[in-house]
Formats: C-alpha cells, sequence, structure tokens
C-alpha cells in the first residue's frame, strides 16, 4: 500500500510538471496543497493568509499564485477591496485532475 501511495506521489508530481507554468517551483506545490487541503475542509484561504503562510516572500508568492489562476488551477473571489483579502480556491480542473491521479 505504502509503495503505490508514493507511485501515486511521483506521478502527481510528474503530470503537475508537465501541465503547470514553465519555472514553477517548490511553493506552487504548497501552495496546491494548502489550497486543497482547505478545499477538503471545505474552507477557502486568503491571498493573505497564503502568503503569510508561505516561507517566499509575499511578492514570489503573489507571482506564484497569479500563475496558478491564469492557467486555471485556481479561482480568486471577486469584490474585495484589499486584494490580500479575495479568497483562493482550487478549481474544478485542479480537483479533477488530483481525484483522476487518486483513482488509478
Amino acid at each position: 500500500m505504502h509503495l503505490k501511495n508514493i507511485h501515486k506521489l511521483i506521478e502527481l508530481r510528474d503530470v503537475l510538471s508537465k501541465n503547470l507554468y514553465p519555472g514553477h517551483t517548490l511553493i506552487t506545490y504548497d501552495l496546491i496543497l494548502d489550497i486543497l487541503k482547505a478545499h477538503l475542509e471545505g474552507k477557502s484561504l486568503s491571498i493573505k493568509e497564503l502568503c503569510a503562510e508561505s516561507i517566499k516572500s509575499t511578492l514570489n508568492t503573489r507571482k506564484h499564485l497569479n500563475l496558478l489562476r491564469d492557467g486555471g488551477w485556481v479561482g480568486f473571489s471577486n469584490g474585495v477591496h484589499d486584494k490580500r483579502l479575495r479568497q483562493v480556491t482550487a478549481t474544478e480542473k485542479l480537483i479533477q485532475l488530483v481525484d483522476k491521479l487518486l483513482d488509478q
């Protein structure tokens, strides 16, 4: 069972590497995992929360969040004056990709 799970993690990394934007880094994977965890818990995280939790600079974290959004992997809520407080959610595209890999 453990070996199967390790293979799934490796496969997930490989698929994300092929589908994500050029130049993605470990911060990209951290952001995806944090966003998916919040999704599983029925929550969403604000941009500010994601930047505060990141070990990288706010500017670098925002850059990767924007690239994930531009690729259709995450969505940002609208209607908040302070853009840092907008909520970040996993899109159906990201959820389906992970579900597909884990169901194999």
